[in-house]
């Protein structure tokens, strides 16, 4: 082979200039020696000299070398074949024999490695199995429990021989625990390392593991929440999967599941705040490993969603309160808007049916600002009191809502009915303020409309019949001829109203029943049911207290209307001016109105929308332009539109919540489930802007990340913020690292099973508000990566062969031949150079002190 003469240092050879000197320096020198004596002696100085410039030159001879330095790294975790690995040392002894290579070592590795000279050597290492045997630092014992492929390659290119065409033959089935074997490629590739990989043939186990168990970042106490469990099995098997929380069992669910993985949804319900383990268990029959079929994680829990909620009509609060009470809400029902700060205490506030002059300007302002700013949801529910000339028309509060308030308008389609208590009890100012309030109701109706009116002692008759309003001046006398005398007993004129109005074709028929309430008992509950069935609304009006509120009450409870207190005489036409106005009005509908989906929405998934009762009535507005439209009625009217107003929510239903309207709907086994999950949808939104704390498992440590920023968005960055790092029993405080702006990391090895958890410590630098908002963290090591039976990875295989000029499966041929690979074998001058230079010195010194070498010498 062609040798190559080379020189590293050729500055050192300006140091030959010196040699001259060396002689010019001798011959000017007086000494008692002879000239020849000095001349030998110069010579042999002038050799050493130039021998140790010559040695710090570095003059190098290179030559080509063909001899093959090989490194076998045999995996035996726990995924590979046993036979594989018997079959793997046969292997290694044939080519051995067969091929001789310069330089050969075996690496057997799992989690662990270790390096033998030999087979024989190799088969007397021990193969530590998980939860048998501990790991061990001792060289004989590798740990079956993982692969890291990268450390073994590592130390492959480490001993390979230097001046040796490099290969390395790996025996693996790709699937590494720790490290990335792609890492080293590059390495490989300066170092003129080819790799040649033998696919491993997997452990032949028919075992299910779980692979993985994700839960949402954040959930709130009591809220439904999906955990994804993937899982995966050999075949087509049916499986357990049981979830429990500190111990206690929260669901059991079963599955069939099909070959290979299988993402498995599972709805549960945390029901403590704080951080919660999971343990998540799998049953399979007949599963050999028991190991992988366990997985721990921890949720991080908020307190339940607060809802503020007000109602407009006191004593109708309870349904949507047990309502969501029962969904995990925590709901405080009050009767006015608290100021801006305390609003901020809820996730969302309910407005059932509030009249809007209850609601101060300020108020709205506030209630705008808790949804655009901070985020908050907002639900506004109709009713008779959200609609009329004090409506929320023009409001700040309309500007909020996905829909606007329709402009009032007359209905022509209205059948009125006035019953009038005329007994001895109405004698007075009474009956003449109740006549003063009928003729105010005609007032209000156009030509169109239907009006009459009943009166009634112990018989009832009928002053003014029910026929469309054409004169009102003829109407105003027959009212004004009602004269008090007699009982009274309201049953019968009931049932005159009844027959008077039940074959009547229009959409709203409605009754003012003005009366003490002081009568004979009846079957009125009957009566009033039979007239809700023929669509008869029947609002009731007591006068003062002494007679029997209760049952004027209870009358128009069974008829669907409303009830008024008229403590004063005086007091009666308002009312019933009040009431009519309320019959009048476009924007109050009365009528059976079903419910139809027009825009799916995953808020109302899973509610069957078909199986809802007819609601009664609704407001009628107007969808603005951006918002979504999601159930509309069966004429196409707006039901439920919904927005983003800013950082918040807020929904529009136009019936009511309550036993009015949704008289039916309060019965409906979907009431609940549809109004929790309308409200988690506007709930204000988990979580912090400025703080984002999570933890993770890397390989065999718990990482933890933490982000801060400021208000505005920026990064804060220099900080030294600390976590509370708890390790079973053991408690220490830890800085986090910096890593990028804004974000800082603490990495913590596990210590054997025992789960790590980590709370961010307020101080300097961290507010107490900041550690409320970043919660706390846990993260558990998990079963050991080689209990995931799988494929071998041959991506990773094919690519690391290709990357490095090795293939796949090669033959040994292959392997030990060359094929144009010369390593560079050197061989260095200056140890030959140096020794002559010493030699040259010595007998310099000889010559010199030893008068019988000088003799010797010269003669």
């Amino acid at each position: 082979m062609t040798s190559i003469f080379t020189i590293e240092n050729s500055h050192a050879l300006w140091l030959i200039l010196l040699l001259p000197l060396l002689w010019w320096l001798s011959s000017n020198t007086k000494t008692t020696l002879g000239r020849k004596h000095l001349r030998l002696l110069t010579t042999f100085r002038a050799v050493s000299l130039l021998a140790v410039i010559l040695g710090l030159a570095q003059p190098i001879i290179r030559y080509g070398n063909q001899d093959i330095s090989v490194i076998y790294a045999l995996d035996v975790s726990r995924s590979v074949a046993a036979d594989f690995i018997d079959k793997s040392l046969k292997w290694i002894d044939e080519v051995e024999e067969r091929h001789n290579p310069a330089h050969s070592r075996i690496i057997i590795f799992g989690q662990n490695r270790t390096v033998v000279s030999s087979t024989e050597e190799a088969k007397s290492i021990t193969i530590a199995d998980f939860g048998k045997d501990a790991l061990s630092s001792d060289s004989s014992h590798v740990e079956q429990s993982g692969t890291n492929l990268e450390a073994a390659i590592d130390e492959s290119l480490a001993l390979l021989g230097a001046d040796h065409v490099k290969r390395i033959v790996l025996f693996s089935d790709g699937n590494q625990t720790d490290g990335s074997l792609l890492d080293l490629v590059q390495s490989a590739q300066s170092s003129g390392v080819r790799i040649y990989p033998m696919v491993a043939d997997s452990a032949q186990v028919e075992d299910a593991w779980i692979s993985n168990v994700r839960l949402p970042e954040r959930v709130r106490a009591m809220e439904p929440m999906t955990s994804l469990v993937s899982v995966f099995s050999p075949s087509a098997a049916s499986v357990e999967i049981s979830i429990s929380a500190d111990g206690g069992l929260i669901t059991t669910q079963s599955y069939v599941v099909k070959q290979g993985f299988n993402d498995l949804q599972i709805n549960i319900r945390l029901p403590e705040a704080g951080s919660v383990p999971l343990d998540v268990l799998m049953t399979v029959e007949n599963d050999p490993y028991l190991e992988n079929n366990r997985a721990q994680i921890s949720a991080w829990v908020e307190d339940k969603a607060k809802i503020l909620y007000l109602e407009g009509v006191s004593n109708a609060s309870s349904y949507l309160n047990e309502a969501l009470s029962e969904a995990g809400f925590e709901v405080t029902v009050n009767d006015r808007i608290p100021k801006y700060d305390d609003l901020k205490l809820y996730d969302a506030v309910v407005l059932s049916d509030v009249l809007a002059n209850t609601i101060s300007s300020n108020s709205m302002k506030d209630i705008k600002r808790y949804v655009q700013d901070y985020g908050g949801g907002l639900i506004f529910a109709g009713g008779e009191n959200t609609f009329g000339d004090d409506g929320y028309s023009n409001s700040i509060l309309e500007d909020l809502l996905p829909a606007d308030f329709e402009a009032q308008e007359k209905r022509k389609d209205i059948a009125l009915v006035i019953a009038i208590d005329r007994s001895y009890s109405m004698k007075g100012r009474k009956i003449e303020y109740a006549k003063e309030a009928a003729r105010a109701s005609l007032d209000l109706l156009e030509e169109q409309h239907y009006f009459g009116v009943v009166a009634f002692d112990s018989q009832p008759y009928v002053p003014v019949p029910v026929e469309p309003v054409k004169s009102k001046r003829k109407a105003e006398a027959l009212i004004s001829r009602i004269q008090a005398s007699g009982q009274t007993n309201i049953y019968p004129a009931l049932g005159i109203v009844y027959r008077l109005l039940r074959d009547l074709e229009v959409p709203t028929k409605h009754v003012i029943l003005l009366s003490d309430g002081d009568t004979a008992p009846a079957e009125y509950e009957r009566l009033l049911k039979r007239m809700r069935d023929s669509n008869i609304v029947v609002s009731t009006v007591t006068i003062g207290e002494g007679g029997n509120p209760g049952l004027m009450r209870q009358l128009s409870d069974w008829g669907e209307g409303r009830n008024y207190l008229a403590l004063s005489a005086d007091s009666i036409p308002q009312i019933f001016t009040e009431e009519t106005k309320k019959v009048v009005g476009t924007s109050l509908v009365e009528e059976p109105i079903l419910t139809v989906m027009k825009q799916p929405t995953g808020s109302l998934a899973g509610i069957d929308l078909q199986s809802a009762p007819p609601l009664k009535g609704h407001i009628a507005v107007k969808a603005k332009d951006t918002a979504e439209t999601i159930l509309v009625t069966q004429q196409g009217a707006p039901l439920l539109t919904r927005w983003q107003y800013g950082l918040g929510k807020t929904v529009f239903f136009t019936s009511d919540v309550k036993n009015r309207w949704s008289a039916d709907w309060v019965q409906w086994e979907g009431y609940g489930k549809f109004w929790s999950q309308l409200t988690r949808s506007v709930t204000k939104q988990l979580g912090s802007t400025t703080v984002f704390f999570s933890g993770d498992r890397e390989n065999e440590a718990a990482v933890f990340n933490l982000t801060l920023l400021t208000e505005g968005g920026s990064y804060r960055n220099s900080l030294s913020p600390k976590l509370r790092v708890t390790v079973g029993q053991e408690e220490s405080s830890v800085d986090m690292s910096q890593i990028s702006p804004g974000q800082y990391r603490l990495v913590v090895p596990f210590i054997g099973q025992e789960a790590i958890s980590a709370t961010l410590e307020a101080g300097e630098d961290i507010s107490s508000e900041v550690v409320d908002m970043a919660g706390s963290r846990a993260i558990f090591p998990g079963f050991p990566a080689e209990y995931r039976f799988s494929e071998p990875n041959l991506e990773l295989l094919s690519v690391v062969a290709s990357s490095t000029g090795g293939e796949l499966g090669a033959r040994a041929e292959e392997i030990f031949t060359p094929s144009g690979d010369t390593a560079q074998k050197r061989f260095a001058l200056w140890p030959v150079l140096m020794t002559l230079a010493l030699i040259s010195f010595l007998l310099d010194i000889f010559v010199r002190r030893s008068s019988f070498a000088w003799k010797r010498l010269s003669s």
